[in-house]
């Protein structure tokens, strides 16, 4: 648990430096921030995972369905770790929380970064910038192609 509250802190200061990229439009640092937050995001996933796992198998030895959490377990363990395993209960939930509200903060000015972009590119050239639906509904953009039509009028 102390290496999965690691990558988590870790990730934390990934997202921090995505957002900070982002906001100071080093595009060229941003994919190699991004494969970074990437391999992070995977890593905690895989420590959490773990960590179902040994709480799975706590659980079934304490004659438990499979599926409770740890601090259903907690009256289980010896009275002496519990206060420890709250607070890293209480602190891992919250590094999950603060995770999820970077990456919805980052992904809002992704969005937004592309916006701009998008204006600029529609200002500096609008015939070859027009945005138009797509078949399925979406606004895309539109880029008109010469047709054999107009090559022959």
């Amino acid at each position: 648990m102390r290496t999965e509250l690691q990558e988590y802190g870790g990730l934390i200061g990934l997202l921090n430096a995505q957002q900070q990229t982002i906001l100071n439009r080093k595009s060229e640092s941003l994919l190699e921030i991004n494969q970074s937050v990437q391999a992070q995001m995977e890593a905690s996933q895989i420590l959490q995972k773990r960590r179902q796992g040994y709480v799975s198998n706590l659980a079934r030895n304490f004659g438990h369905s499979e599926q409770s959490s740890l601090s259903e377990l907690l009256p289980y363990l010896p009275d002496v770790t519990q206060p420890m395993f709250e607070s890293i209960i209480e602190e891992i939930n919250s590094l999950i929380t603060n995770v999820r509200r970077k990456v919805a903060q980052n992904q809002r000015l992704l969005v937004r970064l592309l916006e701009v972009t998008d204006q600029i590119l529609s200002t500096a050239n609008p015939a070859y910038h027009g945005k138009t639906y797509s078949p399925n509904g979406k606004i895309g953009n539109y880029f008109p192609m010469p047709t054999k039509l107009a090559d022959r009028a």
